[in-house]
């Protein structure tokens, strides 16, 4: 290969490892936020509270999280709404009454900022819908990052980051093919595992937006697998076709 050449093959390579890094570094910092936040609470509900929450916000941003509080009932109800956000001494505590009339939803939103944080870059936030009468309890919880690049809102890093891992990805690998094609055996066997890494990376970093942390935690570990096993496959161990 011609010394112009591998240097574009290898330069398509750092893209699509800076790539991954980035995507796998973004659906991860995302986990930690969402299981920081259930390990952190001391409240627990009979049913899941749905949360709106910003993934991540600047320390210079205020951000709100918002929920629906719930009526079941056939009657008026009247539970109090517990917060519970993190804060680097003690968590600070929130209580609120809402009188809610039969199958009514009532609004309820809290502010968190950079005061809030804790380990430097997380906030975290529970809240529970205490139960009242026979209408169950209900508890939600979110990590939201304290994070941002160039002075941008947190949600403009996040998505920056987002769009960075995607082009690394695409763009390495494809610089990479061009560079490299016609594919052999061995390179054709390096491709359909950069392809399978790219797929869980991108795949992690959709379930980083909707928060499933669950698949987000088995996405990770497998990545790492298939890392594992592309660098002992292909880097100590090739095997080359003669």
């Amino acid at each position: 290969m011609k010394p112009r050449s591998l240097a574009a093959a290898w330069l398509g390579t750092l893209l699509f490892l800076a790539g991954g890094f980035l995507g796998l570094s973004l659906s991860a910092a995302v986990l930690w936020g969402e299981v920081e936040a259930r390990v952190y609470s001391s409240y627990s509900g009979d049913r899941n509270l749905q949360l709106e929450c910003p993934l991540m916000i600047s320390s210079a941003e205020t951000g709100t999280v918002k929920t629906e509080i719930i009526n079941l009932t056939e009657k008026e109800i009247k539970p109090v709404v517990n917060a519970e956000i993190s804060q680097a001494t003690a968590a600070r505590r929130e209580s609120q009454t809402f009188i809610l009339a039969p199958g009514e939803h009532g609004k309820g939103q809290w502010l968190v900022n950079s005061s809030d944080a804790i380990f430097n870059n997380l906030i975290l936030v529970n809240i529970l819908q205490s139960q009242y009468s026979d209408n169950p309890s209900h508890w939600g919880s979110c990590g939201i990052l304290l994070f941002s690049l160039f002075g941008l809102t947190g949600m403009q890093t996040f998505y920056l980051v987002f769009g960075g891992s995607i082009t690394g990805l695409l763009v390495g690998g494809g610089l990479w093919a061009y560079v490299r094609w016609p594919l052999g055996q061995f390179d054709l066997n390096i491709a359909q595992a950069g392809i399978l890494l790219a797929g869980i990376t991108t795949t992690a970093l959709i379930s980083s937006l909707l928060r499933w942390w669950g698949l987000i935690l088995f996405l990770d570990a497998v990545s790492l697998l298939v890392i594992g096993v592309i660098f002992v496959e292909f880097i100590l161990f090739p095997k080359k076709e003669s």
